[in-house]
């Protein structure tokens, strides 16, 4: 009875999984095998095919321009979204409130909107004539949209929304993990005299650094990988305002308007590489699987 039980479970186990991984497969790894193979094809660019399409693309003078970008939009956008979703996480721990659960839908609702609709939301929002804030903004003497949305002001406004679209789901996770942890703990430490300062900054955060790197890793790959808010800005709103602003808009760039398929397949290889250094920093740097093992077999005693 107790062998077909524990079969039963298996199979649903892997019921539930082969969805992903199908999706995995399909959409995951075959890209990368195309891509890998798509490399070295011939192209309007690279005629002669081969593995010098990796060194066309980094001798491309676009290159260096969107490196430069992208490495300054994500030094701010993801120490200031890590360090405000941790704080904000630990507050709604610390503090129990009436007004938690409505909290959490105002953190919630901004993620559930597309990097689509929020590049209008931040155009509406930055409009004087249109924005909520056209007070605060007339006070700072903007006038026009046209002194907001400029060149040089892109990285910070590309930070911001790409903040607001991912930190409440983010906040919702590691409010998630902070309720995990032992009461047992936290009272034993409350007992021992920490104030509420020490047991966030000494307990708790080192109770959840696995899954604070996790969500470091996976802020950083998505950072990497900016392409909907400056597509969108230089297609639509502002034309021509961030043309080949980020690495993925050169890729797709040398795809789709240089025909240089090989380069782009090249460029989104490079971008691969931080991405899976990352993933194997999780895998086997913390014990987020370990200790799943470890939770299971302790369910099986």
């Amino acid at each position: 009875m107790a062998r077909k039980k524990k079969l039963g479970s298996s199979v649903a186990m892997y019921a539930m999984l082969a969805p992903y991984m199908a999706l995995l497969i399909v959409f995951g790894i075959v890209p990368i095998i195309m891509a890998i193979r798509e490399v070295p094809s011939p192209s309007r660019v690279n005629q002669d095919g081969g593995w010098d399409a990796f060194k066309i693309v980094l001798q491309d003078f676009r290159f260096l321009p969107a490196l430069k970008h992208v490495l300054g939009f994500m030094a701010i956008y993801v120490p200031i979204t890590t360090i405000f979703v941790i704080a904000v996480a630990l507050m709604l721990d610390m503090n129990p409130s009436k007004w938690k659960k409505w909290l959490r839908l105002s953190y919630i609702v901004p993620a559930s909107i597309s990097g689509a609709v929020a590049v209008l939301v931040w155009y509406v929002i930055f409009a004087p004539t249109l924005s909520p804030l056209k007070s605060v903004l007339n006070a700072m003497g903007i006038e026009k949209s046209e002194e907001i949305w400029q060149t040089k002001n892109l990285t910070w406004l590309f930070a911001i929304m790409a903040f607001f679209v991912v930190a409440g789901n983010w906040i919702l996770i590691q409010y998630g993990s902070l309720q995990s942890l032992s009461q047992e703990i936290i009272e034993a430490a409350r007992m021992d005299g920490c104030s509420a300062f020490q047991l966030g900054w000494r307990i708790k955060l080192p109770l959840i650094k696995k899954y604070i790197i996790y969500m470091g890793v996976l802020i950083f790959a998505g950072g990497l990988q900016l392409f909907v808010e400056p597509q969108l800005l230089n297609t639509g709103v502002y034309q021509g305002i961030a043309e080949a602003w980020s690495l993925d808009q050169l890729s797709f760039e040398l795809a789709f308007t240089s025909g240089d398929f090989g380069g782009a397949s090249a460029l989104s290889l490079m971008l691969l590489i931080p991405s899976l250094l990352g993933a194997l920093v999780v895998i086997f740097k913390t014990d987020m699987f370990e200790e799943a093992e470890v939770s299971g077999k302790r369910k099986a005693e």
